[in-house]
């Protein structure tokens, strides 16, 4: 069954690609114990999260966010093109993915495992900065990670190279103005979606551990290419989502992976939204 919630006159529509498997032991600045009395998991500190994708439509558009891992993480992931079609959305039928950035979890699945377009009529939108990043040569000091999420990111973007639409900070796009949260990735991007009077926030991986990095903003992932800036980046947005009362949609938020930020004292928590 579809879950759905309408911001303005926009419907919103929730599929997911599947629960990823992570660790506590990828955290730092913050004591275990609390970390893991908030997440629960399994005592060797494994933690399941979700994998959401939004989907909304308009001007003639079919706008998905995000695309998923595809088959190329773990076993429990790449279901979002099924669910997709059991919700009545064909692959073929979305024109535009909106991304928040270029990890895995997010771009991998963008192609098939021949490499094939998922997505064929689709145009891709990602922030200038973000892109260029991940389609730079590598440095001589590059980390092994960066390697291979640049190798990977050569064959997500290749059957969709004409149809790269690269834009910057600000910048809006079907009524999706990208702002650049940066720190997880160095153009990772909050995505603020207006409709009338209203406004949902898609903020990617501003949080991967919703029960825990809402309420501790500092705590930061091994992920994190700047977990500094990473840091700056969450509260800030944090901030604003509160300040502004809006919807956020988080990528890895537990279902249904919306709600709305509110302020705790001097941090924040999460009002998950019924749909």
């Amino acid at each position: 069954m579809t879950r759905t919630v309408r911001i303005g006159s926009l419907e919103l529509r929730i599929f997911d690609d599947g629960m990823l498997k992570t660790s506590l032991d990828l955290l730092s600045d913050i004591d275990r114990g609390e970390a893991a009395a908030l997440a629960g998991g399994q005592p060797d500190g494994s933690v399941f999260i979700p994998v959401n994708n939004f989907l909304f439509q308009r001007e003639g558009a079919t706008v998905l966010i995000d695309a998923g891992a595809g088959n190329t993480m773990q076993p429990t992931l790449g279901k979002l093109p099924d669910n997709l079609r059991a919700g009545g959305i064909a692959p073929d039928d979305i024109t535009h993915i909106v991304l928040t950035h270029l990890h895995p979890d997010h771009a991998n699945g963008l192609v098939d495992d021949a490499g094939h377009a998922v997505y064929p009529n689709a145009e891709i939108i990602v922030l200038a900065r973000e892109h260029d990043f991940w389609m730079a040569d590598d440095g001589a000091g590059d980390a092994e990670m960066v390697r291979k999420t640049r190798a990977r990111n050569r064959i997500n973007l290749a059957p969709y190279r004409e149809r790269v639409r690269l834009v910057r900070d600000g910048e809006e796009v079907l009524g999706c103005t990208a702002l650049c949260a940066p720190g997880h990735s160095p153009g990772h991007t909050c995505w603020r979606i207006a409709s009338g009077r209203e406004a949902l926030l898609a903020w990617g991986d501003l949080v991967h551990l919703s029960r825990i990095q809402i309420r501790h903003p500092d705590a930061a992932l091994s992920y994190d290419l700047d977990k500094e800036q990473a840091k700056q980046s969450r509260r800030r947005v944090l901030d604003m989502a509160a300040s502004e009362g809006l919807m956020i949609a988080g990528a890895h938020v537990d279902a249904p992976g919306l709600g709305h930020v509110v302020r705790k004292g001097t941090t924040f928590d999460l009002e998950r939204v019924k749909v």
